[in-house]
């Protein structure tokens, strides 16, 4: 049974516009994750400057406080022991803490750039 000339004519036309179709929502879907690990990258970098940068003027606030308290005590020694004993505390406080402090705040993160609804 051969089918109509009209048929075969729409028939072509559907799959090229499905086809385009198709194509389209690929472009689409990559330029939507070049956007998306953009913006998750420069964050990423943007994090890690400033992190660098704060623990540049952590460093030289660690070494003036170890001075002064070096000053107060008398011996530079017990100035920079009680510094690395803030450190430890802090260090102790994180790894406590570090599911509410870090883990969750970087997924939720990750997940609001890459699952933002536009």
């Amino acid at each position: 049974m051969k089918l109509p000339e009209g048929l075969m004519e729409s028939t072509g036309e559907a799959y090229g516009y499905a086809k385009a179709y198709v194509e389209q929502q690929i472009e689409y879907t990559k330029l939507d994750l070049a956007e998306r690990l953009s913006t998750a990258i420069s964050s990423s970098i943007t994090t890690i400057v400033v992190l660098q940068l704060i623990f540049f003027v952590l460093g030289f606030f660690s070494l003036a406080l170890g001075l002064y308290l070096g000053l107060r005590f008398g011996s530079y020694v017990q100035g920079f022991l009680v510094v690395g004993g803030i450190y430890m505390a802090v260090t102790l406080a994180i790894i406590l803490f570090r599911r509410p402090l870090i883990t969750n705040p970087i997924v939720s993160r990750i997940i609001k750039i890459f699952f933002e609804v536009k």
